[in-house]
């Protein structure tokens, strides 16, 4: 988890401990920490285990849970952003050379999968995608 979402959750809960200190019902604290969290999961650019550490907290997931969670959550996005890319440049009518698909298919960079399917959009050639100004994306 980031840093600054780790001070950021950390400073609700003490926030909330201090205000049951005060006499704050510990259902009223836990159901604003549930709220808040779920503001965050609101937000883009999250990673997978920052996603399972705030869906636990408002979820209540059981011990061990996170790690399958983010294990098939990452899986997925990866195959969705894998297919998005190649249907992108299949739509568009290029042609997707075997070793641009096995590249494609192979990554498991969400970032860099992302940023493919983005400019699968706008290249002129699909072997473009891997290009950064001049120079060839190297994974």
């Amino acid at each position: 988890m980031s840093p600054e979402l780790q001070e950021e959750v950390s400073g609700i809960s003490m926030s909330l401990a201090a205000g049951m200190a005060f006499g704050l019902q510990p259902e009223k604290a836990m159901a604003e920490l549930h709220r808040r969290c779920k503001e965050i999961l609101q937000r883009e650019g999250l990673s997978p285990w920052e996603i399972a550490y705030l869906r636990s907290k408002v979820e209540k997931w059981r011990p061990g849970y996170a790690e399958p969670w983010v294990a098939g959550y990452a899986a997925g996005l990866v195959k969705g952003l894998t297919k998005g890319t190649l249907a992108v440049l299949g739509v568009r009518r290029l042609s997707i050379s075997d070793e641009v698909r096995e590249r494609i298919t192979t990554c498991t960079d969400h970032a860099r999968l992302a940023n493919w399917l983005d400019r699968a959009g706008t290249v002129e050639r699909a072997e473009d995608l891997f290009r950064t100004g001049t120079e060839p994306d190297r994974q």
